[in-house]
């Protein structure tokens, strides 16, 4: 039975590593740190084998460099993952004492129990470390599952190593391979394996899935929502709206002839500041998106009318009066801007923004750097009242 978990552990553990690298291919670069650990850790339960062609001692010292460089890997890996203070030359210490500490176990005082001692302890501290520093930085409850596995790991170590201290006696270090604590240790270390895998492995996945949903739904020049993350988050959130919703549609004005007369690397950076202000908008859980070219969008739950046009006009004059000497513009940059709310008969949120898109054009077609909102009654069927926000005045005129 023994030997049977003395084989087995190293493939579970190859097994994982290799698992860990196929993922970290996908860019996940804790994936790769986890992989190099368990092949390490494959490596340290494998030298016993070379017992065959070199001394005891030197099986020792490789199974120890293994284990040690096994978990400066996953703590590596986890302060990675959570992008967390890496602290890498307090770890590198831990494990060059260590490893200092268990040659001279082994070389000099040929003390099994020494050896095992440090080394175990070593390898628990650097969990220790590792996850102290990782401890704030969690967003679900797979990243909360990861660090409890990563805490059973480091008691199982601790405490196994603690008895066999105490219970040891005097086993001489050829007696290891084939003693109970060797079986014992083989189980509780595949057990500890599995779970820290399997949560380490479901972590990650979670990261990439997002990583991915993020880039299909965020705009890479802005940082906003694309039009398909705009959609979603409205197939998400709409509904949650228990009053009417605004939307805010925006557009920069004669933005052909900034890419004509500055070059299209000038109309990206006057693209980013829209962004920019548009991100400030004041208002809980607000959506801001760039719906492509130089178009921009904003939705605004349980938002009235009025509320909404004060905000977009702000951002009319923060763009107005920016100075953008900075990236290269020495004139003046404007937009145009529709607002709209959601009505008791509209089917989706998409008929306010055709409402608030038909007056951005009227923003448009009426000058240029105003503020359009409908201020009609909707269940009344008669033209639509304005509020028109002009560039050379700043108070509201109702036309």
């Amino acid at each position: 039975m023994s030997e049977n978990f003395a084989f087995l552990l190293p493939v579970v553990l190859t097994l994982f590593g290799v698992a860990f690298l196929v993922v970290g291919r996908f860019g996940n670069r804790a994936a790769l740190f986890w992989g190099a650990g368990y092949l390490c850790a494959a490596l340290g339960f494998l030298a016993p084998l070379l017992e065959v062609i070199v001394p005891v001692p030197v099986v020792a010292m490789v199974a120890d460099a293994a284990f040690l460089a096994a978990f400066l890997f996953y703590s590596h890996g986890l302060v990675t993952h959570f992008e967390a203070p890496r602290l890498v030359g307090l770890r590198l210490a831990i494990a060059a004492i260590a490893y200092a500490g268990t040659t001279y176990a082994v070389l000099i005082a040929g003390s099994l129990r020494c050896e095992l001692f440090i080394n175990d302890i070593a390898c628990s501290l650097l969990m220790l470390v590792a996850m102290l520093s990782s401890w704030r930085r969690p967003r679900n409850w797979l990243d909360r599952a990861l660090l409890c596995a990563v805490i059973f790991v480091m008691l199982e170590t601790t405490v196994r190593t603690i008895v066999f201290f105490v219970m040891a006696g005097t086993l001489a270090m050829g007696e290891f391979i084939g003693s109970a604590y060797a079986y014992i240790m083989q189980i509780t270390a595949t057990i500890g394996a599995l779970v820290l895998a399997l949560t380490a492995l479901s972590s990650v996945a979670l990261r990439i899935v997002e990583r991915h949903r993020k880039a299909a739904e965020e705009d890479p020049l802005t940082g906003l929502l694309n039009r398909r993350g705009f959609e979603q988050f409205i197939d998400e959130n709409g509904r949650a709206a228990k009053k009417e919703a605004a939307i805010i549609v925006a557009d920069i004005d004669w933005f052909k002839s900034v890419n004509d007369c500055y070059g299209h690397a000038a109309g990206d950076n006057v693209i980013r500041e829209v962004a920019a202000l548009l991100r400030t908008l004041s208002w809980p859980e607000v959506a801001v998106a760039r719906f492509g070219g130089e178009e921009f969008i904003a939705y605004l739950p349980n938002c009235r009318l009025p509320d909404a046009h004060t905000l977009a006009n702000a951002v009319r004059l923060a763009l107005s009066e920016r100075n953008l000497e900075r990236i290269g513009i020495d004139r003046a940059i404007t937009a145009s801007f529709g607002v709209a709310v959601t009505a008791a008969g509209d089917h989706t949120i998409h008929d306010a923004i055709s409402r608030a898109d038909r007056l951005l054009y009227l923003a448009k077609s009426s000058g240029r750097n105003r503020v359009v909102s409908n201020a009609a009654d909707t269940s009344v069927a008669s033209t639509p009242k304005l509020f028109v926000v002009r560039d050379d005045a700043e108070a509201h005129s109702r036309r």
